[in-house]
């Protein structure tokens, strides 16, 4: 996708799949509501979406995804209060459970969620999962680099998102997403050191969001080369449960990543197959990965504008780095 040709919150809602995209494509009243969304003009999407959200007449997805609308017109307004009751009268329309996107929603949105969620629960614990599902949670990585460490520092969120989305594929497993991490290690305050987590809070962490193992990962760069390093902790018993490495080109960091998941799937009893790695690559494109990396790291600086322009960047280096271009997209809302 083209840096120019910026997604709309619909096609934001498609392209990331979930049991509400049909609706939004079938619905004529909730294409309707979500157009001056699209444009700008919150005021009145606001009105529109707040009577598809109360109308019985309409299915529970149409509601929920005018909800979800909702939430983001109400963040562009600065009406936090009101972004909190679109929130809580989501969780409402559970069943089934709702799961929101860190990709696709505003982090101030995402960080509601997690508060208005873990007051529903009563508990910070990942909600939902089969029984005998491993949860895995990912700690940034930590750059071990020596020379060019202030370059590459982005890529301590970069690679752990990259190696999210890859584990997020694999069979039996659901990872947590590092936004949830984040929120938490802030939440709670268990986090002094803004990029190293030490054992202790990690296995603290995984327990209260119900994981079962904790991966901590390190990167070196050194010239042309890259090292990197994870380890896999199990929670209940604190046990090492993966101790690797992985070493090649620089350039070739998307291929260490996908091969470091799999030797974590292995430890953890996750399949994670070839085919599916393939379909979650994200880009080639060292350029476009730290134009996103470091995206994200302002992201998490509420460094919002910024952050939109780099991931405009990393669309300029790859056009079908689509990933970049649906987290633009969900920066429009802190823009207005």
């Amino acid at each position: 996708m083209p840096a120019e040709e910026e997604p709309t919150a619909a096609q934001v809602a498609t392209e990331n799949g979930g049991p509400d995209s049909e609706d939004t494509l079938t619905d004529a009243d909730l294409e309707a509501a979500i157009q001056p969304y699209d444009e700008g003009r919150y005021a009145e999407a606001i009105a529109a979406l707040s009577a598809l959200a109360i109308d019985e007449a309409k299915p529970i997805p149409v509601r929920r995804e005018a909800l979800q609308y909702l939430g983001r017109a109400h963040l562009a307004r600065n009406e936090m209060e009101r972004v909190r009751e679109a929130l809580h009268a989501l969780l409402e329309l559970e069943p089934p459970l709702v799961e929101l996107n860190p990709d696709v929603e505003p982090p101030p949105l995402m960080r509601l969620y997690y508060e208005v969620r873990r007051d529903v629960e009563g508990s910070y614990e990942v909600e939902g999962g089969a029984p005998g599902l491993q949860t895995l949670a990912i700690l940034d990585f930590n750059n071990s680099s020596v020379d060019a460490f202030e370059r590459f520092a982005p890529l301590q969120q970069g690679l752990a998102s990259m190696m999210i989305n890859h584990m997020n594929g694999a069979t039996g497993l659901r990872v947590v997403e590092r936004e949830r991490l984040r929120w938490l290690l802030d939440e709670l305050e268990l986090q002094q050191d803004t990029v190293r987590v030490d054992q202790a809070t990690a296995v603290r962490s995984g327990q209260l969001l119900g994981a079962h193992a904790v991966l901590f990962g390190s990167f070196t760069v050194h010239q042309d080369q890259m090292w990197m390093s994870g380890r896999v902790v199990e929670v209940e018993t604190g046990a090492i449960l993966l101790a690797e490495q992985v070493r090649g080109a620089r350039d070739n960091f998307y291929g260490l990543v996908e091969e470091l998941s799999q030797k974590v799937a292995g430890a953890i009893d996750a399949t994670l197959d070839a085919a599916t790695l393939e379909q979650r690559r994200e880009t080639q494109s060292l350029q476009a990965m730290m134009a996103y990396a470091e995206g994200l790291a302002l992201v998490e600086r509420e460094a919002y504008a910024e952050a939109y322009e780099r991931f405009q960047q990393a669309l300029v280096h790859d056009p079908d780095y689509t990933r970049a271009a649906v987290r633009a997209a969900s920066l429009r809302p802190l823009l207005s």
